[in-house]
């Protein structure tokens, strides 16, 4: 969350909209008003042809190499890719200190 928080920050000060999905609601943390929920396994299923499996009521991704220890988290911007490679890059930095 700390790094999506980041490269958020990073797009938004030079002027791009961006936001990131709470894994766990799956509402946008930026920008709140957008009271709608983004259904990431789902979304990996279709996007990325990624299989689920039914826990409960829930669905869990599996990835195929990583199976069920992963969860997916999503990031949303308009910008360039090379501002986006920017802030990610930035991001990187700020997470090894």
């Amino acid at each position: 969350m700390a790094w999506a928080k980041a490269v958020c920050e990073q797009l938004s000060a030079a002027g791009h909209w961006a936001d990131y999905i709470d894994p766990c609601s799956g509402l946008p943390m930026i920008h709140t008003d957008l009271n709608n929920v983004y259904p990431e396994v789902p979304a990996l299923s279709v996007l990325m042809g990624y299989q689920t499996a039914n826990a409960g009521c829930c669905k869990v991704l599996l990835h195929p190499v990583w199976g069920s220890a992963v969860y997916p988290a999503s990031l949303f911007t308009e910008a360039p890719l090379e501002a986006l490679q920017a802030a990610i890059e930035d991001a990187n930095g700020k997470q090894a200190v």
